[in-house]
């Protein structure tokens, strides 16, 4: 339920200046405008927060009632929305002159298997024309008190400005995330006789030496799921309408675990339209040598539901090893006398490896050590 405080001079029937919002109400007082400023950049916010992460944060909005306050008086906004067992957000702001403040509460806001937990603030100013109307709008934001997965997680900072409808980010930054380019106003989609604000944008996201962990903790993949370690950098491009993102990415690991498999480094081209993307050139090679390339599509949102049929991936040898259970058996060619090798890995770096020959009627077996 949605309460609009008006200004106390305003005429009512009602002896409390607050009304009930249960119908549709509209107000053309200039001040009106300036508040739809807020919403306008908590759009915006938003639409960043569903690009990096796979939730359906502003759809969940529009279908959940919420409370709230607008006091045009002494120029401040406020309202709260439960989303039960997904999260709690509270909103509140104020105008001081040209200046304004916002800050953003989420707390244990639910995708996938994550929990997300922070305080976002925006602060900036108002730059008008001699006419006296709303030129641009510059700003700063930035979070505080950020939890991951109830551990804390490296703030967001944000420099953006506001003019002819498009949000121009000169920098922001999120965890290891780095992210530039504009977000601008495209045509309203109209559902169901309602009018619904259209966004279309031209990003550049960087991902430098992230902890995969948090990358996969980041697209809603819980620790409990899958083990995972090592470090991840990359770039990706994201251009198009909100409902119709191109994603075009290079991602690039080094020295980690997926599982059970520990790999020396992964290189990963992928593209698509969000959400869906699809493996391009993507190869991982393991430790014991073994390489695999990737080859299918997966659902970037349902990444936390790792056996769902929206996920077609298949994996397969790139060179001329394979694994089976623990044993990594390899086929080599030399002097030509073609040689079979499984190797099964010991404790402390040792293994115990099997060679066949080819037209030898011999079992070899041979105990080794790295260093």
């Amino acid at each position: 339920m949605m309460r609009w405080c008006l200004n106390k001079n305003q005429k009512s029937k009602s002896k409390n200046p607050c009304l009930t919002a249960g119908r549709k109400i509209t107000y053309q007082n200039p001040k009106f405008k300036i508040f739809g400023i807020y919403i306008v950049i908590l759009l915006f916010d938003f639409l960043i927060l569903n690009l990096i992460m796979p939730t359906d944060i502003v759809f969940a909005i529009e279908s959940k009632t919420f409370d709230g306050r607008i006091d045009f008086l002494h120029k401040d906004i406020s309202f709260s929305l439960d989303l039960k067992d997904n999260g709690k957000l509270e909103v509140s702001g104020n105008l001081e002159g040209e200046r304004y403040n916002l800050k953003l509460k989420l707390r244990h806001l639910k995708f996938g298997r994550s929990d997300l937990s922070t305080d976002f603030y925006a602060s900036g100013v108002i730059l008008k024309g001699a006419d006296g109307r709303i030129k641009s709008i510059k700003g700063k934001a930035w979070t505080q008190a950020s939890l991951l997965n109830f551990k804390p997680l490296k703030e967001f900072a944000a420099d953006y400005g506001l003019k002819n409808g498009r949000l121009i980010i000169d920098a922001l930054s999120w965890a290891d995330f780095g992210l530039t380019g504009y977000i601008e106003k495209g045509k309203a989609v109209h559902k169901k006789g309602n009018s619904f604000l259209h966004l279309e944008a031209d990003l550049f996201l960087t991902i430098k030496e992230m902890p995969l962990k948090d990358l996969a903790g980041l697209l809603g993949i819980s620790p409990e799921d899958i083990e995972l370690a090592g470090i991840v950098s990359g770039v990706a491009r994201i251009k198009g309408p909100q409902d119709a993102l191109k994603i075009e990415a290079k991602l690039n690991a080094q020295d980690g675990t997926v599982s059970l498999v520990k790999f020396k480094n992964a290189a990963l081209d992928l593209e698509g339209i969000w959400p869906v993307l699809r493996f391009v050139h993507s190869r991982i090679n393991d430790i014991e040598g073994v390489a695999y390339e990737l080859k299918g599509k997966f659902n970037a949102k349902k990444l936390s539901e790792l056996n769902s049929a929206d996920h077609q991936v298949t994996v397969n040898s790139a060179n001329e090893a394979v694994r089976f259970q623990d044993w990594v058996i390899k086929r080599k060619l030399g002097r030509g006398q073609e040689m079979l090798e499984a190797a099964y890995p010991l404790k402390k770096n040792q293994a115990l490896k099997m060679r066949i020959k080819n037209e030898e009627e011999t079992l070899g077996w041979e105990k080794t050590v790295k260093f």
